[in-house]
């Protein structure tokens, strides 16, 4: 890696050839100097953070989704009934390697632009598997090893609509299987500022709801992007439980500190503890305990059709990048930070 730094975490979520939207937010991100030192990506998010390991910066990744149509990332799948899918993903895999998307040498290198994870679903287990190019900073069962275009398009393998592939010796399907947008990987990396880009709507957003399904496909997206959805909220619900752990663990030590203190200011010692920021808890305690701040979402407003997902055009792409750019400024006002031109 370029530096040890691993402060700052992008997790972008899958979301098939919505994947622009990543793009628009990362634009944001960038203009208010908001670079991160860690991608975990899921599907689409995983070819663009491979991208972003590569050294793209939104301005180049950009250029890169201007020009990718459907027939760059999947064809018809002319024998259905000697597979369990409907699109054959080989088109994708030329296009990575042919159009300059992910450089795997350098993405593998002390150069790599991001400490990279991506995530798999293995299909008999339904275990996640978290693939990465750099050691976690703390105990995980991430697999670090050199990643290959195998791990990217095993992290696109949408079940039914794409094949499974072949990774090791076990086969693997879409990582938003079980985990669209996995906070963990993020955390074990070493992350301590986390901005989460996910392609479904997110709570109840400016007073805005999603509309009642009215017909068989609009049934199916919803369904599809509240099953999404559910992993991530589960993975949020655990983020905060955690957090409230150190909050106790943190009050536990700064009552403990209270207590060692008045023991020797009754027994006439003198005061040993260091504590530069004075909140009462001892340096040396509050080195063990961090409470991590919540995550920045960047979410649309309204469920994208789900026929995005397997859908690659010019006019969609430039619709969900400026969708994603909003998105990302709206987010960040909320989390109380300046945003340009605002004053």
């Amino acid at each position: 890696m370029p530096t040890e730094e691993r402060k700052r975490a992008l997790v972008l979520s899958g979301g098939g050839g919505r994947g622009a939207y990543h793009v628009g937010a990362l634009r944001f991100l960038e203009e208010h100097e908001w670079l991160p030192n860690v991608v975990v990506g899921t599907s689409i998010g995983a070819v663009n953070g491979a991208a972003m390991a590569s050294g793209h910066n939104a301005r180049s990744l950009w250029a890169l989704w201007q020009r990718l149509k459907t027939q760059d990332v999947q064809k018809v799948n002319l024998n259905p009934l000697d597979g369990n899918f409907l699109l054959d993903t080989s088109p994708l895999r030329e296009t990575l390697g042919r159009d300059g998307w992910v450089d795997f040498e350098r993405l593998n290198s002390p150069e790599a632009a991001v400490h990279l994870r991506v995530t798999a679903t293995e299909v008999n287990t339904g275990q996640l598997q978290v693939f990465g190019n750099s050691q976690d900073a703390y105990p995980s069962k991430m697999r670090k090893e050199p990643l290959g275009i195998d791990h990217i398009i095993a992290s696109c393998s949408i079940p039914i609509i794409y094949p499974a592939t072949q990774l090791h010796e076990s086969l693997y399907w879409d990582g938003a299987t079980v985990a669209n947008t996995p906070l963990g990987p993020a955390i074990d990396a070493g992350a301590e500022e986390i901005v989460v880009v996910i392609m479904t709507p997110w709570g109840n957003q400016d007073g805005k709801v999603t509309e009642t399904p009215r017909n068989l496909l609009s049934a199916a997206s919803t369904t599809l992007e509240w099953a999404l959805l559910a992993s991530f909220r589960a993975d949020l619900k655990m983020f905060r439980r955690v957090n409230e752990m150190v909050r106790l663990k943190i009050e536990n030590a700064r009552l403990r500190a209270a207590n060692a203190l008045l023991l020797k200011q009754i027994d006439g010692d003198a005061v040993d503890y260091l504590d530069e920021n004075k909140d009462g808890v001892p340096d040396i305690l509050q080195k063990q305990y961090q409470e991590l701040p919540e995550p920045i979402i960047v979410a649309p407003i309204e469920i994208i059709p789900v026929e995005q997902i397997i859908s690659y055009t010019r006019e969609g792409h430039e619709r969900l990048y400026k969708m994603g750019y909003r998105d990302a400024q709206r987010a960040w006002r909320a989390a109380g930070k300046l945003v340009e031109g605002e004053g």
